[in-house]
């Protein structure tokens, strides 16, 4: 089950495709807030984690692995250590695994002000942008997510990489959804509490969610793994680290592990 990160839904993808065409089923809800999902179904992470195992309850699954991504780490983290004997395994990808935090950070204020009261606006302007010029909005990407040289990036991207870049700004952006994962809270007793076994994916260069995010889970989730993820930051599907990040994912998602 998909715990997507910001600006994303049900219908989002990034990332996914490795995960199918290795034979795995993936469930990918909106999260409280995105989506037609509405926020009183979860405002908190512990509540949307709590929505998410009513939909696991609703569809008759006993047992998933997780996958948390951005701001949706949060609620995979309370999913995985609020009930240990639903979630067999957690990855966290590019994830906040500390937002208490995220106040401090160099980037926070200028992300709050991205959902202000004009987002609606400038997201369907960079969804035109988008479509009008895919490698210039491709550079800017890189700029914004990344600390890596945003010309050398480009240089290494792919045309389809450009082009998935390009995807992720025409598709639905929720400010509801984004402020409200603003409030959301982990604590390290969570996390010293999770059982699951987890892999972190994260990279060092991830200007969005800073690299001491994976740091911390690794500090203090007992059964942690850590994968560093490459140039492009925190748009970790995109470029040609992908490769053997989505192969680590599959060889962690394919041990078969339920605690007792």
């Amino acid at each position: 089950m998909v715990c997507h990160g910001t600006s994303a839904n049900c219908f989002s993808d990034d990332g996914y495709i490795p995960l199918l065409n290795a034979g795995f089923a993936l469930l990918t809800p909106s999260r409280p807030g995105y989506g037609r999902t509405p926020l009183k179904l979860g405002a908190t992470a512990a509540q949307a984690a709590e929505a998410l195992v009513g939909l696991l309850d609703n569809l008759n699954i006993e047992t998933c692995a997780i996958l948390a991504i951005s701001g949706g780490g949060p609620t995979g983290v309370a999913l995985a250590a609020n009930h240990p004997q639903r979630v067999r395994r957690l990855a966290l990808i590019a994830a906040v695994t500390q937002p208490e935090a995220r106040i401090n950070e160099a980037s926070f204020e200028s992300q709050r002000a991205f959902y202000g009261p004009l987002h609606g606006a400038t997201w369907a302007m960079l969804g035109l942008l988008s479509r009008l010029s895919p490698y210039r909005m491709a550079k800017q990407t890189l700029a914004i997510f990344s600390t890596h040289s945003p010309e050398d990036a480009l240089r290494r991207l792919s045309a389809d990489d450009v082009a998935a870049v390009s995807r992720f700004y025409q598709r639905l952006s929720s400010r509801r959804g984004a402020l409200n994962d603003l409030t959301h809270t982990v604590g390290k007793d969570l996390l010293q509490g999770m059982r699951a076994p987890t892999l972190v994916i994260h990279s060092r260069e991830d200007r969005a969610v800073p690299f001491s995010h994976a740091e911390w889970a690794m500090q203090h989730i007992p059964r942690a793994a850590l994968c560093e993820s490459g140039f492009t930051g925190h748009f970790y599907w995109i470029g040609p680290d992908y490769q053997r990040i989505s192969q680590e994912l599959i060889a962690f998602f394919r041990v078969n592990t339920v605690l007792s």
